[in-house]
This record gives structure tokens, sequence and C-alpha cells, in this order.
């Protein structure tokens, strides 16, 4: 029998690595906002009365495939979870002065709704309009972020910009299958 969470060996390295190396706990931070990020879509499937097939977590992210759950409404819901759970998981968090850990919320929160595939944002745009504008309003939003990491990257502002660039790239494979994926 096959497990339905599976982690890839890479996201054990980041987070070895971030226990050993973060004396911030910064990488720690996101990971636990990812969590809670994920745990809001799954709860939203449950609601909804969709079927979680498994849950695949990658060092760019969660997937979870999922029985379609039948409206778009639904889809909309699926996919706005995640950014609204991590936008209520910032809001409590900064109450209690934990502002590290509410900006990584609000920054995974705010990222996740940009109209990029794989994005959150991406596929509830992919839900409201139709396949060829959001496609082209994804293409456009990532030429957007790829030229803006270049210009960072090129001034010495760090690298982080350029690896979420690549990384929407590299994951664009996934458009075929926005329906599924989470």
């Amino acid at each position: 029998m096959t497990s339905k969470v599976r982690v890839s060996d890479s996201v054990l390295i980041i987070v070895a690595a971030a226990i050993l190396f973060d004396t911030e706990i910064l990488t720690l931070l996101f990971v636990l906002s990812a969590i809670i990020h994920e745990l809001g879509h799954i709860f939203a499937i449950i609601l909804c009365r969709g079927k979680i097939l498994n849950v695949n977590i990658t060092v760019f992210g969660g997937v979870i495939n999922y029985h379609h759950v039948g409206s778009k409404l639904n889809d909309v819901f699926i996919a706005f979870s995640g950014p609204l759970i991590g936008f209520v998981a910032a809001y409590v968090s900064s109450l209690q002065g934990y502002t590290m850990f509410s900006g990584a919320n609000l920054i995974l929160s705010v990222v996740n709704l940009l109209p990029v595939l794989p994005l959150d944002g991406g596929r509830i745009a992919m839900y409201i309009f139709n396949e060829k504008v959001s496609y082209f309003l994804s293409v456009f939003i990532r030429i957007i972020i790829t030229l803006t990491a270049i210009y960072v990257f090129l001034n010495g502002y760090g690298i982080s910009l350029t690896i979420f660039s690549i990384a929407l790239w590299i994951n664009q494979n996934n458009i075929a299958k926005h329906k599924k994926i989470i």
C-alpha cells in the first residue's frame, strides 16, 4: 500500500540545513507557514466533499491531488482557502507578537495569489476567465517576475527572487493538470 503523503528528499535536506545553519529560523517559519497553507486547502477539499488522493510535499510547495468536486465555485474556494488561512494565521500571530511568523504567512499568502500558474492565484484566474486569457495573464506576470528577478540579481540584492522565477518556469508543466493540483 502506498502512502497518501509523500515528502521529497530535497525538503528533508532543506529542513536539516535550516536547523543547522538558519540562526533566525526563517526557513522553518516558512515551512510551518506552508504546512498551514496546505492544511487550508485540505480542509476546503473536505468541506466541498472532495476526495484527497495524495499529498506531495516538494521544495517548491505542496501538491494535493484530489477528485474534482463539481463546481467552479468549489474550485475557487479550494484554491483560495490556502492563502485565506495564511492571512488568518498572519493576523493571529501578529496579535500574539510573533511578527516573523506573521510575515512568513503574509508573504506566502500574497505570493500565492499572483495570477500565475501553478500558484493558487493562477488557478483562480483559470476558473474565472477562459483558458486563453488566464494563460496570457500567467505568462505576462511570469515575464515581469523574471525581468524583476534579473534586475534584482544583477544589482546584487540577492538570488531568492531569481530562484522563485526559475521555479515558476519549471513548474509550468502543472498547467495542464491545474484543476487537480493545489
